[in-house]
């Protein structure tokens, strides 16, 4: 543990700390007060000595100590380390760079100002560099700062190569690893701002990084000497200044937590809100791939990511189950420095500061966890902010973790958070930078084992190929989505997972694989990774503790691609040739003739080249066909040539890796509809934009036009004449809030640009935000559906019709409440062959669902049902008689990848209901097709309702 100040301020807090455990369930209250004061003694009297030696060597900033004092609301809320300001002559701190003390109440600084404050401290000290990491989603800059003594800055290009060295066994063997690391530092990557309403964590960093670079306290200067501490001051800076425009315009002065506006804008990034920090594995975002850029090239020992949630510091690690393909030792990791955490600021008397019983270590798809995922440690804090920088009461009443109050005693909360108290932004910079100061000063003292541990890991996950089944996987080439299979390819290079290409034919007892298959060998040092992306997930059924978030994320499964597990070690003899650049597959247009095919083999891509060819006819065929000697499914395309076709063609098919072959003429007697793009909207509830945006990313991507619809325009009408197809996306909203959106008790709320908050109108823009579409634009959807529209509602989307109104005769299945699928992989079955839903896609596929309602209908209306969840009709629909020959023809297990209760109850129930609703259609999905760039197999489910709209409604 770092000395607090002096030694005899170090035994009286021990004294104290001994003292206040007696009283950590708050049950003793005289004896909590008598704690209180004494503490108040400690940390405003001190106890070695008066004046400024209290603070020796450093001398406070004039004026520090005391607005410190001022914001913080109770003494026990801070701790001497961060009780002052170091003074500097000749290096801005903060304080003197913004006017005010970092956490003073009603000031938050923009992205451009924090880092102005950075780029001055590099300059006026050789203890900190500035660099660029790279540009977010809108284009603006991405900061990564380092601060280390001379030396280290001096020598960073040395220590990143000390780093990559220990990174890769196979080029380090032990003995060398051992002088490597006598003269290497380990890299400590502190992640602020991601989630843009938690605003406290940018604010901190500022003084944090300018203790490091000029406090002369003996355990700082450890930390310069023996660590790089690396600072993304904004990991969403597009987001941090959407929410500082909204504090100022909405939130400043008011001081009611319980009356408060909305928090938060209703856009962060351009795209999404928390859910950039779910991005890990997809890397779909601007901000994770800055921060896996970071990772990659300087190898830090732990990326630790500042989030602000729970009371009122939560370290974390997990409580089980743990991912079956994390090396041993980073458990180990995560509670020693969560304990070193625990332990140094509770002996300080900070209440509410503890671990373990937050998440549960099994998912790792988190920002922070490409460490996590490449041999080093993903951590990070919940501190407990307001999200508002004003001062506050707060009340914690019945909130729990792991089904414990979080004010009550345990082994892992030893000092818990009182229930009642005022809460401010400098409490929560006080929590947070004493946190990092207590971690940093781990690493400092544990450097040499830290970097033998990094090391360590990469060696066992190599060795673990070498020696251990699997040893590789193959990924044919020749499969139905080639482009799909180059973009798993990449993917996996894009995590530093070395793919090969088979320069010959080879057989393993798999089987016989082409020339050209991608082949991932598994002796190399993220091998362990490997392996859980391209492996189904196996989430204990016996787990005591729920997950988290998802618990599927297999690339194959998700990418509909086939990749081959092989545990023949023959594998190693296979001629294969390492690919050094991103795969691109080439379509092709062959042969010349009065009709160009395209053959459905599952292409995602079949919208974008819609997109592509708006200037053309295309039909689609409604039934297979053979054209020559070739078989050609029903959703097969049929293009008559036209005045510049076989150009655009050309260009269609060496941009989406597509194949059109020509024909002497149509294929006789097989019927198609035509396939004219549709004037499509995406509706966006302003109480819930992130789901929405998720889809509007893929769009964007492959240049499909769409208009976004706001609660207003639905409000508004004439959407029948506006639109032909309206997609109402998946949402975390209930229907309640679905149709009245943001109370209108704060109206009016406007997210509008202006002078003064220049981010705000964009990607949308409203007068006023609240209220929803109301009872009229619900009836207006009706319209739109009962006058020929297709409205396709996704996931909890689909409430709106289905609870809501817009549809009859369905109904909440009994017993779905004990359905629980928390993001996993499900087999699903086509019940409507031929629909055109279905086109692309084999009669019994597998499906993403999460935890949406489980819907019923009557055995007249399964007409209805496009696609049902298993393969066998709902239990109370099945004929007794009938069960032994079933249970004799058992069909797919229900569950592909990831974990379920409740598959009974599942099994036989709509994942898929295509409704007539008078002159139009209502596409219902039990699941969300698009969800977070994961479940790229499902995208053509929604696809295939876009671009044959036409076929549906008629």
């Amino acid at each position: 543990m770092a000395p607090l100040t002096q030694s005899g301020e170090v035994a009286a807090r021990r004294r104290l700390a001994s003292a206040g455990g007696r009283n950590a369930a708050g049950t003793r209250g005289r004896g909590r007060r008598a704690w209180n004061l004494a503490l108040v003694a400690v940390a405003l009297c001190g106890v070695a000595a008066p004046g400024q030696e209290r603070w020796a060597p450093d001398r406070p900033e004039p004026g520090s100590v005391e607005a410190i004092a001022k914001y913080t609301t109770e003494p026990r809320f801070s701790h001497p380390w961060v009780a002052y300001v170091p003074d500097s002559a000749t290096v801005p701190s903060p304080s003197k760079f913004l006017g005010h003390v970092i956490g003073a109440p009603g000031e938050l600084a923009k992205t451009e100002r924090i880092y102005a404050y950075f780029r001055a401290l590099a300059k006026a000290t050789p203890r900190v560099r500035v660099e660029t990491a790279g540009t977010s989603d809108e284009g603006r800059d991405i900061l990564l700062v380092a601060v280390a003594d001379e030396d280290g800055i001096r020598d960073l290009s040395r220590l990143k190569a000390a780093s990559a060295a220990l990174a890769d066994p196979r080029t380090t063997a032990p003995e060398a690893a051992e002088g490597v690391i006598a003269s290497a530092r380990p890299f400590y990557f502190l992640n602020a701002g991601l989630h843009s309403d938690e605003s406290g964590s940018p604010e901190m960093v500022m003084e944090l990084a300018y203790r490091l670079a000029v406090s002369e306290q003996p355990f700082i200067k450890a930390i310069r000497s023996n660590v790089v501490v690396l600072i993304n001051p904004v990991s969403e800076p597009d987001g941090r200044d959407r929410f500082v425009e909204w504090f100022y315009r909405h939130l400043k002065g008011k001081t009611d937590y319980e009356t408060l506006p909305p928090l938060s804008p209703p856009y962060w990034g351009r795209y999404v809100f928390h859910d950039n920090n779910r991005d890990a594995h997809q890397r779909a975002l601007e901000t994770t791939r800055a921060v896996h850029r970071v990772f990659h090239e300087y190898h830090p020992v732990a990326l630790h990511d500042l989030h602000e949630s729970v009371p009122l510091l939560q370290t974390w690690n997990g409580t089980g189950p743990w991912n079956p393909n994390l090396d041993p030792i980073v458990v180990s990791e995560l509670f020693e420095m969560s304990f070193a955490e625990v332990r140094d600021l509770t002996a300080a008397g900070m209440p509410g500061v503890w671990t373990w019983a937050f998440g549960e270590g099994f998912g790792h798809h988190y920002l922070e966890s490409v460490a996590t995922n490449h041999n080093a440690i993903g951590r990070g804090y919940e501190t407990f902010g307001n999200a508002s920088a004003e001062t506050m009461a707060r009340n914690l009443r019945d909130r729990k973790y792991a089904g414990r109050p979080v004010t009550g005693s345990e082994w892992y909360r030893p000092l818990p958070p009182p229930r009642r108290f005022t809460w401010s932004l400098r409490n929560n910079t006080n929590y947070m930078q004493a946190g990092c100061l207590a971690v940093l000063t781990h690493t400092a003292n544990n450097a040499k084992a830290m970097l033998r541990a990094f090391y360590r890991k990469g060696y066992n996950s190599w060795q673990k190929g070498l020696q251990e089944k699997p040893y590789a996987f193959v990924i044919p080439d020749g499969q139905g989505d080639r482009r799909r299979v180059a973009q798993l390819v990449n993917l996996l290079r894009a995590q530093r997972i070395e793919v090969s290409r088979a320069t010959d034919a080879f057989t393993v007892n798999e089987g016989t694989f082409a020339k050209g298959s991608y082949v991932v060998r598994l002796d190399q040092p993220y091998r362990n990774y490997a392996v859980d992306l391209l492996l189904p997930q196996e989430f204990p059924a016996d787990a005591d503790h729920q997950p988290y978030d998802d618990i599927s994320w297999a690339l194959p499964i998700h990418y509909g691609v086939d990749a081959k597990r092989v545990d023949d070690e023959g594998i190693r003899r296979a001629a294969v040739e390492l690919i050094r650049t991103d795969v691109q597959p080439a379509g092709s247009v062959s042969g010349a003739g009065a009709v160009y095919l395209l053959k459905d083999t599952g292409q995602e891509a079949l919208l974008a080249a819609r997109v592509r060819l708006a200037a053309f006819a295309v039909s689609v065929a409604e039934q297979a066909f053979t054209s020559g000697d070739v078989e050609y499914p029903a959703g097969s395309w049929v293009i008559l040539d036209q005045p510049g076709l076989g150009t655009a063609l050309a260009k269609v098919a060496g941009e989406l890796g597509l194949d059109f072959a020509a024909a002497s003429s149509a294929p006789a007697g097989v019927p198609v509809h035509a396939a004219r793009l549709p004037r499509l909207a995406v509706w966006h509830s302003w109480a819930d934009t992130q789901a929405a945006g998720w889809l509007r990313l893929t769009l964007d991507q492959q240049q499909v036009p769409y208009t976004y619809l706001r609660d207003d325009d639905v409000r508004a009408g004439g959407l029948e004449g506006r639109f032909d197809v309206i997609v109402w996306p998946e949402t975390e909203s209930d229907l309640q809030e679905q149709i009245h959106g943001i109370d209108r008790r704060y109206s009016p709320l406007p997210y509008t640009r202006t002078t003064d908050f220049p981010t705000h109108g964009e990607p949308d823009a409203s007068e006023d935000i609240t209220g929803g579409i109301g009872w009229k634009g619900l009836a207006n959807l009706q319209q739109f559906v009962e006058r020929g529209g297709l409205l396709l509602t996704l996931g909890n989307g689909s409430a709106l019709a289905l609870d809501g109104g817009l549809v009859r005769g369905v109904s909440h299945a009994s017993g779905g409440g004990s359905v629980w699928t928390p993001g996993v992989e499900l087999t699903a079955k086509f019940l409507r062959v031929g629909h055109p839903i279905g086109y692309g896609y084999k009669p019994v596929e597998s499906v993403f669902r999460g935890s949406f309602t489980v819907y019923h209908v009557r055995p007249p209306d399964r007409r209805w049902v496009v696609l049902q969840w298993g393969t066998k009709a709902p239990k109370e629909d099945r004929d007794p008689a009938d069960e032994p020959a079933e249970a004799a023809a058992e069909g797919p297990a229900m569950v592909v990848s990831g974990g379920a209760r409740g598959e009974e109850t599942l099994e036989g129930r709509p994942a898929i209901l295509d409704v007539p609703v008078a002159k139009g259609h209502v596409v219902a999905y039990n699941f969300n097709p698009m969800h977070r760039d994961l479940n790229r197999s499902d995208y053509r489910l929604l696809w295939n309702a876009i671009l044959n709209w036409q076929a549906i409604v008629q």
